[in-house]
């Protein structure tokens, strides 16, 4: 792989994973545009591009995680002496320690995809399958500006909005299905404020990407698979490429949500998917 490619992907998936346009459905896209899929359709390469835009989140929502992170470590004696008070299954007198259950919530839906993880990464050679689910996602988008702004924070969200969200996560691992453009809409539905509904779509994505990377890590030493030493440097510059477009995707999206604008993204969602299905047809 050169380092062209390399940038280009790296560019494509840092401003496709957090505008709602699926970043995976786009890289199956463009590995086929590129004419070399076995070169550059390496799992291990896409896992490392994902990890690019977890450190664009991680910046961005700096100071979140950092109370989040400093919520649940403090948390760990009072949770064992029974000290923490609850309330239908949330903790009631910490904003930062609540907001941090309402994550976990959210992600346990994720592990129901680990029997089937097979399958989806095969559903990436097929063009045809990614142009339907980008359809799919033309179509949450297009019902995302429909919801009424909403006003639920992390202190008035429910385990019941939290786990819908989760749910619905757990369809975005399918290439093509945009995870910000369909968690975002999920909160919207639930009544989420516009703004904790992204943040809270961004936040969930970092143990998420950071989950699939180690699985994917593991694997490749379980198989005996290892990195070529020449294409390290190549792949330092997809996952920087992927992480500088990925800060400006989010600060853009952040900025599009207060205008209900997502319906640009669902018309684009609906072209690219018309295209990747004629590409499917006449490859």
């Amino acid at each position: 792989m050169s380092f062209i490619k390399s940038i280009i992907l790296g560019l494509v998936q840092g401003l496709t994973e957090f505008l709602p346009v699926s970043s995976s459905g786009h890289l199956a896209i463009f590995q086929e545009l590129l004419g070399t899929e076995e070169e550059v359709s390496d799992i291990f390469f896409t896992s490392l591009l994902h990890l690019g835009t977890l450190l664009a989140v991680c910046f961005v929502y700096r100071k979140t995680l950092g109370d989040l992170l400093k919520t649940l470590f403090s948390s760990i004696g009072p949770l064992f002496k029974g000290e923490i008070k609850w309330k239908k299954g949330l903790p009631t007198e910490n904003t930062a320690r609540r907001k941090g259950i309402l994550i976990i919530y959210a992600l346990l839906p994720m592990f129901l995809i680990l029997p089937i993880k097979d399958f989806v990464e095969n559903i990436y050679s097929s063009t045809l399958l990614v142009g339907i689910a980008l359809l799919v996602t033309s179509l949450f988008l297009f019902l995302c500006d429909r919801f009424a702004c909403g006003k639920k924070n992390e202190e008035t969200m429910t385990v019941k909005d939290s786990l819908i969200i989760g749910f619905t996560q757990l369809f975005a691992v399918l290439p093509g299905i945009s995870r910000s453009g369909s968690t975002i809409t999920a909160g919207l539905a639930c009544g989420l404020d516009r703004n904790f509904a992204a943040e809270f779509s961004f936040i969930m994505s970092v143990p998420t990407i950071l989950a699939s990377f180690l699985f994917q890590v593991i694997e490749m030493i379980v198989d005996g698979v290892s990195v070529s030493a020449e294409l390290i440097p190549v792949y330092i510059a997809g996952v920087v490429t992927s992480a500088v477009s990925g800060f400006f995707a989010i600060k853009l999206l952040q900025m599009l949500l207060k205008t209900k604008k997502f319906v640009i993204f669902s018309v684009y969602c609906l072209l690219m998917g018309i295209f990747a299905i004629v590409l499917s047809i006449v490859k």
